[in-house]
């Protein structure tokens, strides 16, 4: 440790520690339990999609945007607006699939930019998930289990890590 870095708060350390481990448990119950996982993400959904819609409604009335910026930010919020209605209507088929293909498309785009990368194994890597989110995008349901399982993972790591720094008193 560098004689200049100090340790952590034992305040802020205890916190680390409490949060790290409620993330633990988070994490835990997400893996253990995916469909009520699954209805979280798209209650999550739901929401970003109202606000986005939002959004996108008050831009109709900002100044300086053109005709054309306007119409399009009117019909991008009734857009999600309702599919956000929809959604939360019926969770289970609209909710999946929209979820699944924001998964889907979010998997495609991480692939072509580790292949952009431009080495031979950034380039195996990306088309391999190119080709996990084009599975994806085809099967809808195969994103959202990516989306719960993901989500698992990176709260058990979060957890893991602030347990870790809060042990240690510095970040890891």
């Amino acid at each position: 440790m560098d004689e200049n870095e100090q340790k952590t708060s034992t305040w802020l350390r205890i916190a680390e520690i409490i949060v790290g481990l409620i993330l633990l448990v988070l994490g835990g119950y997400a893996i253990t339990y995916p469909v009520p996982t699954a209805a979280i993400l798209l209650a999550f959904l739901a929401v970003g999609l109202v606000v986005l819609g939002g959004i996108e409604f008050a831009r109709v009335f900002t100044q300086g945007a053109s005709g054309w910026q306007r119409l399009l930010s009117l019909i991008l919020s009734i857009f999600a607006i309702l599919l956000a209605l929809a959604v939360l209507i019926a969770p289970l088929i609209v909710g999946a699939v929209t979820l699944g293909w924001v998964v889907a498309l979010a998997i495609i785009f991480a692939g072509f930019s580790v292949a952009a990368r431009g080495t031979p194994g950034a380039m195996i890597v990306g088309i391999i998930v190119v080709i996990l989110g084009l599975v994806a995008l085809i099967n809808p349901i195969a994103g959202v289990i990516t989306a719960v399982v993901l989500m698992s993972i990176a709260l058990i790591v979060f957890g893991l890590e602030l347990i870790i720094s809060g042990l240690l008193g510095r970040w890891v």
